[in-house]
């Protein structure tokens, strides 16, 4: 009933439209522009003879503003206001500039992003106009990591928030276009860019290099022309940070491990008050941690772009990337608290205060704790390559067509990872106490953890892994104007997609007793934490860590033989094959002008998964395979009630694909119990119905406010139950039963991955943007942009018991307030993003784990020295706002982490 009724309203609105076309020949819009349908890059906007041009930072957002309104359906572009130069120095931090998106941060900087509530697994990315995916640090989703390029290799973003049949399937929340440069992009003759900065972290209090070049070069016509560009940069961040890893609810109905009544607990004296210590929740791991972590990125471009008349565009791009990080993370702990059969229970607990308003041990001094000190490294290597063909004919004025051929590959490797502990059991007088600051508490360990006498080395262990991601893409499309005012489109596509990972590991070495070396001052260092955290005098600053270069030449780990970790080994080989037909209609409707399209999309998908299950004490290989198909119906109109004014409409049908580590039949299966544990490789896509409306008024030249409002009906999110179904029903095959206590026609007990219950997304985004040159005086070289989104779900996740998408925000904000001369160009920019949830329930007795709001503000200004060379200063995070996890509704400290500010200085010179 939903397909048909979107496909009715299209078949209605496309019958008006083509008679109305049919009847008269529109006038040009005064607001098209060139080159900015949803499939093809951005192409730069032409003045008229009578408008003023301006440059800069100021000319990009009036590009961009343009091709926002030229647009059938809803569109957020940011363009690069010169060669080379993105206005801000990492991709998914620019793109949450635009209404309704928002960024996950890492080590400091934006890795992934969401679009109107949806995670990075439902946003799309397409590099050069093929689908992409780049991933690094164990990533095994379909998130696109956009920190693994650096920014100053790309022209221009885009991302399309509504639907087009011609528009590849894969998306719930928007589909990112991600363009490079391009040999004729810059006119003919030899042009370069240069630009060196140093960036200064004010905790790793050192300067890093970031360094960046371009060289084009186009021939007197203007019909061929080649372009390289590299990129490269370091960067060191400090992480400072306090983290419970969740707290532990208390169970009063337990005894203590040290003995019944109140022998455990020293300031009982009544049943109340035991029942109270032993209600309260308190943190499993206390601790403060430093992490330092070591990142060099790497960028290649190249493109062959050759454009012998206006009738064809043949272009060659290629595209490298490699991004390498280190990482230590060395820290202290009282492990005690995080065994399962004690935690509490198992400490003499001397005093104690409960915050009754978080039912949580605010403070307490303890007797027998287990102390623990790691250190952990690990090396990530991640590379990136994508290669491309797209070309594009006309062959008459009326028919052209289109053809892209690509494939992209990215590698991703741990080739280390180690870790080390040092124990102390039993330690007397530990305390901690969250009543001063709940984020930065007081923790004392009662002995001294400077000193490597109080400590035994007890555990090692090795691993390493890595993963796979392959796409090859192939599509095709024509296109015919019908009439002057109608255009019939039509393509295919096919795209192979093939994810893999595997890992290995070495057994975990434990030393206990007299294997146990008792002294390890010469296999460990001192950590100090007087850093930036204000952390409340009486913590015990610094402390012992194994030394991961000095127990390298201790213990034979690094030469021992790695084993498969089968848990970890799986193979995904997707092949989606689909096909549209569009028709896009220029006409007048009661006088006003309307354009848009309708379109239906055929798309097939066929899976194979591949995983290890264990069935008793072997591992066997299991592949099951899967296939279904969608029929994909979508309709934007554009109408322009007066000149300033644009009404848009859009519905369509969409679908994403499952989680690629949701796919394994990988898991266990235990045959004389009927039970069964693993993904599910029958997963299907997640499907949904988009509604969309905007209201667009471009109230003075290069000046906006716009109301968008949105609606996603979607029909089923993942969620992970056990319940006992048929073998049959299971894709596994039936052989894994032969010889065993079970058959093919039992029930099994179940536990795996399902399409559960759906729900619904709304919101509405509100957009302003505008120079202020109508002030006086220096004020008229001021402008702000602006936006605000409001989103909120209600989704059926079953037996969870929520009701809210996880990663979704409900408030987030972004603002900018520029000043522009033909000397200088300053900008300062604040990005709120609200709280949202990570799981439910939160683990440990917590109702939940999620991130509260943060607000990023960044600052740039840069000085015109002579017409070719620019000196910038930048600031990153000047506020050094801090991430804060939290579990439970109560708000409970999970992680509290900061990475500091980071200033950027240098300069940029092109010829």
């Amino acid at each position: 009933m939903r397909t048909a009724s979107v496909l009715g309203v299209s078949m209605i609105a496309l019958l008006a439209a083509s008679n109305a076309a049919a009847q008269t020949t529109p006038p040009a819009s005064t607001t098209e522009a060139p080159a900015a349908d949803s499939t093809d890059e951005l192409a730069p906007q032409e003045a008229g003879a009578d408008e003023i041009v301006v440059t800069g930072f100021r000319s990009s957002l009036s590009q961009a503003l343009n091709i926002k309104r030229s647009s059938a359906g809803q569109v957020d572009a940011i363009l690069a206001e010169d060669m080379a130069k993105f206005p801000d120095l990492n991709l998914a931090e620019s793109i949450q500039r635009l209404p309704g998106v928002t960024i996950d941060r890492e080590n400091g900087e934006g890795r992934t992003i969401s679009v109107r509530g949806l995670g990075s697994q439902f946003t799309q990315v397409r590099i050069n106009g093929m689908e992409t995916q780049a991933a690094y640090g164990g990533n095994t989703n379909r998130g696109f990591d956009f920190s693994m390029f650096a920014s100053e290799l790309f022209n221009s973003i885009k991302v399309n928030k509504t639907q087009s049949a011609e528009l590849e399937e894969g998306s719930l929340g928007a589909t990112v276009d991600l363009q490079t440069g391009r040999g004729l992009d810059f006119g003919s003759g030899t042009h370069f860019a240069v630009s060196a900065q140093g960036s200064y972290n004010d905790l790793a209090k050192n300067v890093q290099p970031r360094l960046a070049g371009l060289v084009s070069w186009a021939n007197a016509d203007n019909t061929f022309g080649v372009l390289f560009s590299a990129a490269y940069s370091k960067r060191n961040p400090i992480s400072e940070s306090f983290n419970t890893t969740r707290w532990q609810a208390g169970d009063p109905s337990q005894p203590y491990g040290a003995g019944n009544n109140f022998a455990g607990c020293l300031s009982c004296t009544t049943d109340a008050q035991r029942s109270e210590l032993l209600s309260a929740a308190y943190p499993r791991i206390p601790r403060y941690t430093f992490g330092e972590v070591d990142i060099d990125r790497l960028g290649l471009t190249g493109s062959v772009q050759w454009r012998p008349d206006e009738h064809t565009d043949v272009t060659l791009d290629v595209l490298y990337a490699r991004f390498n990080q280190e990482a230590e993370s060395p820290n202290i702990e009282a492990i005690g608290f995080s065994r399962a059969a004690g935690g509490v229970r198992d400490t003499i607990v001397n005093e104690y205060e409960v915050d009754p308003t978080k039912n949580i041990l605010s403070y307490g001094v303890f007797d027998n704790v287990d102390i623990r000190s790691e250190n952990g490294f690990e090396r990530n290597e991640s590379t990136f390559h994508q290669v491309s063909f797209n070309m594009r004919h006309d062959f008459t004025d009326r028919f052209r067509g289109r053809l892209k051929v690509g494939e992209s590959e990215t590698r991703a490797r741990t080739p280390l990872s180690v870790a080390y502990k040092f124990d102390a059991n039993d330690r007397d007088g530990y305390m901690f106490d969250f009543r001063g600051n709940d984020r930065l508490p007081v923790i004392a360990y009662g002995f001294d953890v400077t000193d490597g006498r109080n400590f035994a080395l007890t555990e090692w262990s090795k691993s390493r892994s890595g993963t796979n991601f392959r796409l090859a893409n192939m599509s095709g499309a024509l296109e015919y104007d019908l009439t002057d005012g109608l255009t019939i489109k039509t393509g295919g596509e096919y795209h192979t997609y093939r994810f893999d990972t595997f890992g290995f590991q070495a057994a975990v070495t434990k030393l206990s007793g007299a294997n146990a070396p008792t002294d390890v001052t010469n296999l460990g260092k001192v950590v100090d934490l007087n850093g930036s955290m204000d952390i409340p005098a009486g913590t015990d600053m610094a402390y012992l860590v194994p030394d991961i270069d000095k127990l390298a030449g201790f213990v034979s780990m690094y030469n021992d033989p790695l084993v498969p970790a089968y848990n970890g080994t799986r193979r995904v080989n997707e092949k989606d094959a689909g096909g549209f037909v569009q028709a896009d209609f220029h006409t007048t409707i009661a006088g006003m002008t309307a354009r848009g399209n309708i379109g239906l999309r055929y798309a097939h998908t066929s899976v194979d998964s591949t995983g290890y299950l264990a069935i008793g004490n072997a591992n066997t290989n299991v592949t099951v395979k899967n296939d279904y198909e969608d029929w994909l119906p979508s309709f934007n109109l554009a109408i322009e009630p007066t000149n300033d004014v644009t009404v848009r409409l859009g519905a369509a049908k969409v679908m994403s694909r499952p989680s690629l580590g949701d796919l394994t039949p990988g898991g266990s299966l235990s045959t004389p119990t009927q039970k069964v544990t693993y993904g599910n490789p029958l997963l299907d896509p997640f499907r949904a119905t988009n509604y969309d409306v905007s209201v667009e008024w471009y109230f003075a030249k290069e000046s906006l406010i716009a109301v968008a409002a949105f609606y996603k009906d979607i029909k089923s999110f993942t969620s992970s139950v056990t319940e006992t179904v048929p073998w049959s029903s299971l894709g596994l095959p039936d052989s894994l039963l032969v010889g065993t206590p079970s058959s093919p026609d039992m029930d099994f007990d179940v536990s795996r991955k399902i399409n559960g219950l759906g729900g619904s997304l709304k919101g509405i985004e509100v957009q302003y943007q505008q120079p202020f040159s109508f002030l006086p005086g220096p004020l008229r070289h001021m402008g702000f942009i602006g936006n605000y989104t409001y989103v909120t779900s209600d989704v059926d996740y079953g037996a969870a018991g929520h009701n809210k998408l996880t990663g979704q925000s409900e408030h987030a904000y972004n603002a900018t307030i520029y000043y522009e001369t033909k000397k200088i160009s300053a900008r300062v920019s604040g990005a709120y993003r609200g709280k949202y949830l990570l799981s439910f329930p939160g683990g440990n007795g917590n109702t939940e784990e999620g991130v509260n709001g943060t607000l990023n503000i960044d600052a740039s200004l840069s000085y015109n020295l002579t017409k070719n060379i620019t000196l910038s200063i930048q600031g990153v995070n000047l506020t050094d706002e801090y991430n804060d996890r939290y579990v439970d509704i109560t708000d409970r400290v999970s992680n509290y982490r900061h990475f500091g500010r980071e200033i950027l200085f240098g300069f940029r010179a092109n010829f």
